[in-house]
């Protein structure tokens, strides 16, 4: 039995739809980028991860936020950054999400650039924050 030629040709164009629609990236210029796949974190007691002094663009490193007052300001690269905005994107750091009442979430920073960096946790959405030279004020 011999396919028509009506047959292999619809069977070849939805091959080909079908490929292109499910490509990704790992390179951040591309637009199919989805970013890196991170393990969900732990918070190890009594040690506070807060980065280098001097991160590197684009690198994820360990990062806990006390989120006691709220998480509208943090400390990063020696530097003091506010909370810029809230997206929804691709789930950066897979596994369970941190437990609801807790004092400190625990996640990952990502230098963007110099005047962006993105904070990741499991079941959260992507939080950027931009530098400030303002101090945050005291915790009521």
């Amino acid at each position: 039995m011999k396919p028509s030629r009506q047959a292999v040709v619809v069977l070849l164009s939805a091959g080909l739809l079908l490929s292109g629609c499910s490509s990704s990236s790992d390179d951040p210029e591309d637009e199919g980028y989805t970013g890196p796949t991170l393990p969900a974190r732990t918070i190890a007691k009594n040690k506070w991860q807060e980065g280098p002094a001097k991160p590197e663009q684009h690198k994820p490193f360990p990062y806990d936020i006390n989120t006691h007052c709220g998480i509208k300001w943090l400390k990063f690269g020696g530097r003091w950054w506010v909370l810029d905005s809230v997206f929804p994107g691709p789930e950066q750091v897979k596994g369970e999400p941190p437990p609801q009442y807790t004092e400190r979430l625990a996640g990952y920073m990502t230098l963007i650039d110099p005047e962006t960096a993105n904070f990741d946790a499991a079941g959260m959405p992507t939080m950027q924050f931009v530098p400030t030279e303002d101090e945050p004020p005291g915790c009521a």
